[in-house]
């Protein structure tokens, strides 16, 4: 699953949905309704793209690592091939679950586009949606003003706190990291939001750019010990290891 096709059924579903509103197929309030359930779908699809970025990154520091130890010694690498191993069905699990997430929007896509014979267009892009898109761009001063607007006009939004979290991306993106730490730090104060454990991630590495050491140090071990299993947790081992070599 590319980050085209991602991009691609976002767009058909947000013409489908406009198909829809203009057809007169179904109320305001269940449109409403609908969109925001949508949302919330293509935010946990952004969680596991990220949970794939992780798996990623872990599976190539510990591919170095087991490189490194068949250079010293044949001995001792089993368990690095097992862990590989385990990262690489991880990998293949959460590619599984992107696939799933999908196809409901996949689904209402080809159903709206098949089923519209006005020939009328239009597209109204979200708020959120669009700023998801700028940041995935790497427009990232576009983003802000899109986030920043968002949670103007809907501060009690389920989506409220992925925008924040994404506000904050658009910060550590452009190397402002105390505007990116405090961001961070309001998605933790959310203790039920589902953004905690990668926001203890990146505010930590946050502290480490700003020279805090200590309290990044602090920071990792609240998310070893808050969610032990989180792949962010994992990376968070990592990074310790490597404050501790320098």
């Amino acid at each position: 699953m590319t980050g085209h096709t991602v991009r691609a059924l976002s767009w058909a579903f947000v013409t489908a949905m406009a198909l829809l509103l203009l057809g007169g197929c179904a109320s305001r309030k269940e449109i409403v309704g609908f969109q925001e359930d949508t949302r919330v779908m293509r935010s946990d699809l952004e969680e596991l793209k990220t949970q794939q970025a992780l798996i990623l990154e872990a599976l190539g520091s510990l591919d170095s690592d087991l490189s490194e130890m068949r250079a010293r010694s044949e001995y001792g690498s089993s368990a690095l091939e097992e862990r590989i191993e385990q990262l690489a069905a991880q990998l293949n699990d959460i590619l599984n679950r992107m696939d799933r997430s999908l196809a409901p929007l996949e689904e209402l896509a080809r159903k709206e586009a098949k089923s519209d014979t006005t020939g009328r267009t239009g597209i109204n892009v979200d708020i959120f949606d669009a700023a998801m898109q700028d940041l995935s761009l790497g427009n990232y001063d576009l983003a802000e003003v899109g986030f920043l607007q968002f949670l103007q006009e809907n501060p009690d939004s389920r989506l409220a706190n992925d925008a924040r979290y994404g506000l904050a991306e658009t910060f550590y993106a452009r190397a402002r990291y105390q505007d990116a730490a405090a961001e961070y730090m309001r998605v933790i104060d959310n203790e039920d939001s589902k953004k905690v454990p990668p926001a203890l991630l990146k505010l930590g590495l946050c502290y480490k750019a700003l020279g805090r050491r200590q309290e990044a140090r602090l920071t990792w071990q609240r998310l070893i010990e808050d969610y032990p299993d989180k792949e962010e947790a994992m990376v968070a081992r990592q990074r310790l290891e490597e404050l501790r070599g320098q």
